[in-house]
């Protein structure tokens, strides 16, 4: 008996074996006739890594589900920071009313709609537009729950004195100044608009927890300005997104004043830092 040849099922797991790498071999993303990468599973016997051509590649962008969400996420928070800045200067209805009325947009349209903004933007392999339209999706979202009746926020804060009050606004309001500062100092390399807007929001945010420690209402107003301009430029940004010269005149200008510096890979190709 010839021990060296292997038994039928020794055989036919060999043969299943090559089958399979040799069928997804032929399936690689890299030889898909052109079309989209397959994102094949697991690979099935254990105890030996994946193969390099069935690994799970993410789709390129051609090929992505979403579309670019960045002017839904700019839009609804452009429009809702603009009208509650108004409220807060005083330009419309006065000092400190008429914040009740946007309740209901804090919460669908800043909040809901630019939420999903910013996970359709995670999705679409954007980490730092993703990250900033999720916290201030969420920011709005629970700005306006608090002002819900029967949610108890209003009515936990009645009990407290307003200087306490006051000073647990300013204490969050810095907090979230942090994070938008680490936002601007992540946008230095990008176009002007973008800086634009991340300045006045930093300026409109310390300037509101100052005036919330201070309680002095000229600093609180001058900081709503700041959220008027800042909220403008949003709008603007969102606005450069949609009008191109696909379906408009012109690209509208936005200050492209960085050109990133051509690299190149350990094989020397050229890509852009």
């Amino acid at each position: 008996m010839d021990i060296t040849q292997p038994s039928a099922g020794a055989g036919a797991a060999t043969t299943d074996h090559g089958s399979f790498t040799e069928q997804k071999s032929q399936m690689s993303p890299l030889n898909n006739g052109g079309g989209p990468p397959v994102n094949y599973p697991a690979y099935p016997y254990g105890g030996e890594p994946a193969p390099q051509e069935i690994r799970i590649i993410a789709p390129p962008v051609q090929f992505r589900r979403f579309g670019n969400a960045a002017a839904l996420g700019l839009i609804t928070f452009g429009i809702c920071t603009v009208q509650q800045s108004m409220m807060d200067a005083g330009m419309s209805v006065g000092y400190g009313h008429g914040t009740r009325s946007m309740t209901a947009q804090s919460i669908s349209v800043a909040g809901i709609a630019q939420f999903a903004a910013g996970l359709w933007q995670i999705a679409n392999g954007d980490t730092f537009e993703g990250a900033a339209f999720t916290s201030f999706g969420a920011a709005w979202f629970a700005k306006g729950l608090a002002q819900v009746p029967g949610v108890g926020v209003e009515a936990y804060q009645n009990n407290e004195s307003p200087d306490l009050v006051r000073k647990q606004k300013g204490l969050i309001a810095l907090t979230w100044g942090f994070w938008v500062t680490i936002l601007l100092l992540g946008n230095v390399k990008s176009h002007v608009a973008n800086i634009v807007l991340f300045a006045t929001l930093n300026l409109e945010i310390y300037f509101e927890c100052a005036g919330a420690w201070t309680g002095d209402e000229r600093i609180t107003k001058a900081g709503a300005w700041f959220g008027f301009f800042c909220g403008l430029s949003a709008m603007y940004n969102a606005a450069a997104i949609l009008l191109n010269e696909e379906n408009f005149w012109f690209n509208l200008p936005v200050g492209n004043w960085y050109t990133p510096t051509p690299l190149r890979d350990e094989e020397g190709d050229l890509y852009e830092e």
